[in-house]
């Protein structure tokens, strides 16, 4: 009897499992049943990775959008791949091995426009004896030559944007090597083991939770588990792989000096000169937008990239500081990481995001340019949560870290309105620190002008009162005018208050979800205010409620405020936030600040005419 009661039990919580896993799988496309990373150093100096994945899929999505093909990036020329297994295991236990025609080798997308990296090759495997409930099975190795990478490392993101049952990263380096690696956001120490000639080290998690589809998380899946390992503990060492290659010798040919002195010919700034070689190298040579691992963190001479027209990020890189350093402008390449996985002990080259090029100057200081883009503000002032690593050749890597952005704007106008109706009067105009666009305004001294809405600041250069432009902030100050400030509806005259696009608007941040599981993250701390006075003529009341709604919260701050006196309407409207990064906990007071600063009835004034 007892017998029986524990066969009756273990079915009944048998079933409760199951029914209990089955509804944590409806929330997701598939699930990984395990899946395994392995890393290898052979003692000749050649490496292998090999992945392995058991892949089941719940939904149509799964198999017709995400998980219906493999793709696998690799250069022939220094690597082998090798596929060990394909085949699906269907919902009723059929297995469906993959056939000749599902592995087609391609030139992967990003290469398409690159001549110079077109040896590269995609294999995409085109996965069959898909459905609901079928289970994807694959394992595949790349073997790579010896000299092709600096030292065996690793950055893996412990998590996928599917839950996985059993995760696996088993790292093999030959007996006696030194193994250097960082575990982040999780705890525990590798198991250790030798296999033959090899010290075997496994990191083993269970029931790992899938990356979160919210916006706007920390620093893109910086809150999650990583694991980042070398061979190497030298950073100097690892770095001077890629210092020492001949493209970091900056030579230039005759052609690309006397193009250079062409284009700076007249100007005697050093900050101007160094700015319009960045708008030669951004707006005449293409971007190739290569992965630096799928280039085996080679990189052409900046006279290579020259004349092919195009280069990646990093030849994009050290073709204008070698451009920069012909002008005599100090200027190095900089290579851009996240903050929060740098460490000094453990040397790769596999966390490098991109790369931009860092110039001094003697009247504007320290300089980050972008390479891709025409950065109107320092890069160090925008890129949260990153450093810059420095490489010059033969000397040790300098890290500079960008801290926490922050920005400033304020705009105070005074207002006349006449019967006409039309408008004339006073804006004055301060950004500081993320949000002033200095860059921006050596190339156009109207930048900051034009990032104002509202079409009240005429075209004319004339109506500039006040320029002062520091290296951290500027203040300018216009006569306005418009003979056609207000919307007219229905004897309702709606005046919407002139804005800054390069303020917190830019984040395009409209509605926000009522729950949050995962922090929020904004681009910068922020501090934007307005303050406007209108004086009405006698035919003109204000219909707008006068009000003030002051909120102070754990995420910040929000005023929202009208006066009359006399004829005159003031208004003040500002938002204030304390931090950039905002806990759960903390994100339903960011959502009440933002509302009320997106919402439109606190944007705009309304008037109505007497009879």
């Amino acid at each position: 009897m007892r017998t029986k009661n524990l066969i009756i039990f273990l079915f009944f919580a048998a079933t409760f499992i199951s029914l209990q896993t089955s509804a944590q799988d409806e929330k997701y496309d598939a699930r990984y049943v395990s899946l395994t990373r392995e890393y290898t150093l052979n003692p000749d100096g050649s490496m292998d990775y090999r992945y392995i994945k058991q892949q089941k899929l719940f939904t149509y999505r799964a198999f017709h959008n995400l998980y219906g093909e493999t793709f696998i990036i690799y250069n022939p020329s220094f690597q082998k791949l090798k596929i060990n297994e394909v085949y699906t295991v269907m919902a009723d236990g059929k297995k469906v091995v993959a056939p000749e025609n599902s592995f087609n080798e391609v030139l992967p997308g990003f290469a398409a426009n690159a001549p110079a990296y077109n040896a590269l090759r995609e294999m995409v495997i085109t996965h069959t004896g898909l459905e609901r409930n079928a289970t994807i099975n694959l394992d595949y190795a790349v073997h790579t030559d010896k000299g092709s990478f600096p030292a065996l490392t690793g950055n893996e993101l412990l998590a996928e944007n599917e839950p996985v049952k059993n995760l696996e990263i088993r790292v093999r380096v030959p007996a006696g090597q030194k193994l250097n690696f960082h575990l982040f956001n999780a705890t525990g120490e590798p198991e250790k083991s030798t296999e033959e000639k090899f010290d075997v080290y496994k990191w083993k998690f269970s029931d790992v939770g899938a990356i979160s589809i919210e916006e706007a998380q920390q620093g893109i899946n910086e809150r999650y588990p990583r694991l980042i390992f070398s061979t190497s503990g030298n950073r100097e060492e690892l770095f001077s792989f890629l210092t020492s290659q001949p493209a970091f010798g900056f030579a230039v040919s005759e052609e690309m000096k006397k193009e250079v002195n062409t284009l700076i010919s007249g100007k005697s700034n050093r900050f101007d000169m160094a700015l319009k070689i960045q708008e030669m190298v951004v707006n005449e040579f293409r971007y190739y937008p290569i992965p630096l691992r799928a280039a085996l963190y080679q990189c052409r001479t900046s006279e290579q990239t020259w004349n092919s027209g195009g280069g990646t990020s990093v030849e994009k890189a050290v073709l204008l500081t070698a451009l920069l350093k012909s002008a005599g402008i100090d200027a190095c390449v900089a290579g851009m990481v996240r903050t929060a996985f740098v460490d000094d002990k453990v040397a790769t080259l596999a966390d490098i995001e991109d790369f931009a090029v860092k110039i001094e100057n003697n009247d504007r200081g320290t300089w980050f340019l972008s390479v891709t883009t025409l950065n109107a503000v320092n890069l160090d002032k925008n890129l949260p949560g990153r450093s810059f690593i420095v490489l010059q050749p033969g000397e040790k890597p300098a890290v500079v870290k960008t801290g926490s952005p922050k920005q400033m704007i304020k705009l105070i106008g005074k207002f006349i309105v006449s019967s006409d109706p039309k408008l004339t009067g006073e804006l004055s105009v301060y950004y500081e620190g993320g949000a002033y666009p200095l860059a921006g305004l050596q190339r156009d001294r109207k930048k900051m002008k034009n990032s104002i809405s509202g079409s009240l600041i005429g075209n004319d250069t004339t109506n500039l009162k006040i320029n002062k432009l520091n290296n951290e902030n500027g203040f300018q100050s216009y006569i306005v005018q418009s003979d056609k400030p207000f919307r007219k509806d229905s004897g309702f005259y709606y005046f919407t208050l002139p804005v800054s696009t390069s303020g917190i608007d830019s984040w395009g941040i409209k509605a926000l979800s009522g729950k949050r599981e995962t922090p929020y993250e904004i681009p910068s701390g922020a501090d934007e205010s307005y303050s406007y006075s209108i004086a009405l003529p006698p035919a003109f009341t204000l219909f707008t409620p006068v009000k003030k709604v002051a909120i102070d919260n754990k995420a910040g701050s929000y005023l929202w405020e009208v006066k009359v006196d006399d004829g005159k309407v003031t208004v003040r409207r500002q938002l204030k936030f304390n931090t950039r990064v905002f806990d759960v906990s903390v994100y339903p007071d960011f959502k009440i600040l933002m509302d009320y600063w997106n919402n439109s009835w606190y944007r705009q004034l309304i008037f109505v005419a007497k009879n």
